[in-house]
């Protein structure tokens, strides 16, 4: 005759279910945490492609004379009279009280266009509008130039980043 054994090591069927529980909800929160790590990543990385592409259009009016930063006179007219998103952002800039700057005949070069449409390094399209103005605080005249970055591709074209840089005339003799 054979004994059986009283004490049985191992899982009964309450303690493997229990375990498979404890497991899944582990997987779950898992899985949780890398989808908001993706859309945190994805969304840092267009914000910085963006604030790279609006910094070089600031640094085209580091390289230029004061004298000659500004917008093509007429590029900013139609911008003005025809594009709603150029019109409301101007109105929305602070120091609003400040004028544009224009250039009569400036071109078409990126520093004399207030809208462009150009590919980030992420491969995405962003529309930058670009506002130029004289703003004067406290008796001195700063040209302000205020680059706004769009995601183009994105409906309603949502705001992505803004950067702002002030220039002045320097030292007069």
């Amino acid at each position: 005759m054979s004994v059986r054994p009283r004490d049985e090591d191992g899982f009964g069927l309450v303690e493997l279910l229990t375990a498979m529980v404890i497991v899944s909800v582990a997987v779950l929160a898992l899985m949780a945490a890398y989808d908001q790590a993706f859309f945190s990543l994805h969304s840092s990385a267009k914000t910085s492609s963006a604030a790279l592409l609006a910094n070089n259009q600031l640094e085209l009016y580091g390289a230029l004379p004061y004298a000659s930063i500004g917008l093509d006179a007429s590029s900013l007219a139609s911008a003005e009279a025809s594009d709603p998103y150029y019109a409301s952002d101007e109105s929305s800039l602070s120091g609003a009280t400040g004028t544009d700057v224009t250039i009569s005949g400036c071109g078409g070069s990126p520093q004399c266009l207030p809208v462009q449409t150009v590919t980030g390094s992420d491969g995405k399209t962003y529309r930058l509008e670009t506002f130029v103005r004289d703003v004067t605080v406290s008796s001195i005249t700063e040209r302000v130039v205020t680059v706004l970055a769009r995601a183009a591709s994105v409906s309603g074209s949502p705001q992505v980043v803004t950067m702002s840089t002030a220039f002045d005339q320097g030292v007069r003799s």
